[in-house]
């Protein structure tokens, strides 16, 4: 028998069956109660079929009382991320991106794989190249969402475990940081010669005299630089504290020169880059960082898998 309810801190309708006295559930994906009740209806007529003789495989594998969700990792996918929708858009989008790019390495399509076939070795082989091309902090960040992700599709019956291994087992601690180290004089020189554009050369001279974040540099407005005091004076994003950096006679130069005649303190130093930042986070950054400067200037290798691009029309 099957019957329809809402799970606590949710919207969306589920559809529920019980089967040799087991539950199972399934997220309906939408609020609307007509469509919960055409999901039940269905799930009825399936039983029915089952009676008949005639049944589908996903209503078999519930009636049998085998573990593991019929449904492709694409759509469960999916699926979480309609559950997701009271997160910040920016965080979804986060997740989706995450999810896409692990959906990528796996080859995922609409026809496959099963979300129940996907294994601890493919997650690992995935996490440890992610962390071979950026950083420990990242393929944490990665890490944690496909955490977030297969700990839904446990918690709703989908598969009998999480696939995902743990951080010890991968040994992304403390200690695999020790590799990183700051560029020395030489190398700063080639990255910043090896920059495409100004923006990315405005972003190695800053980030060199200034030592702020990414985000912090690159919203920056014309108002944060006092030519006459060689101050630059900004409110960090993440902390809220506000901070006089001396301005440095060759940063000075290089702003002045970007500088147009006629500009409002309010205005970001680089305004498509700054509405960029603020839609889509520092990921596309640091890839774009990666790919388009530090690779031309020999200090990483090429990723065999490169990631999601995004970018403005009138992006730098």
């Amino acid at each position: 028998m099957a019957w329809k309810f809402k799970q606590p801190g949710s919207e969306n309708w589920w559809v529920g069956y019980r089967v040799n006295g087991r539950q199972f559930r399934e997220s309906v994906g939408s609020p609307d109660e007509a469509k919960a009740d055409e999901q039940l209806q269905l799930m009825r007529t399936m039983h029915e079929a089952h009676k008949a003789g005639k049944l589908t495989e996903k209503f078999y594998r519930f009636l049998t009382g085998m573990e593991g969700s019929a449904d492709t990792l694409r759509a469960s996918v999916d699926s979480w991320l309609k559950e997701c929708k009271d997160l910040s858009p920016r965080t979804i989008k986060g997740y989706r991106d995450g999810l896409d790019e692990f959906c990528d390495y796996v080859k995922a399509s609409d026809q496959g794989p099963l979300l129940r076939d996907i294994q601890k070795q493919a997650i690992a082989a995935f996490l440890r190249e992610k962390r071979a091309a950026t950083s420990t902090a990242t393929a944490n960040l990665a890490r944690k969402i496909l955490v977030g992700f297969f700990n839904y599709a446990v918690d709703n019956d989908m598969i009998s475990a999480s696939p995902v291994p743990s951080s010890r087992a991968l040994k992304f601690d403390k200690d695999s940081e020790r590799v990183r180290r700051a560029f020395t004089l030489a190398e700063l020189k080639t990255v910043f010669k090896k920059a495409p554009n100004q923006f990315w050369k405005y972003m190695v001279l800053t980030g060199f005299y200034c030592g702020q974040r990414m985000g912090d540099l690159i919203t920056m407005t014309w108002g944060a630089v006092d030519f006459e005091q060689g101050i630059i004076s900004m409110t960090q994003r993440k902390t809220g504290k506000t901070l006089e950096i001396p301005l440095r006679s060759e940063l000075a130069v290089f702003l002045t020169k970007l500088k147009p005649a006629k500009v409002k303190p309010s205005a970001p130093i680089w305004p498509s880059e700054s509405d960029r930042y603020e839609q889509f986070g520092p990921g596309v950054f640091s890839s774009e960082f990666y790919d388009e400067v530090l690779l031309p200037a020999g200090l990483v290798v090429k990723r065999s898998q490169p990631p999601r691009r995004i970018r403005t029309e009138t992006g730098s």
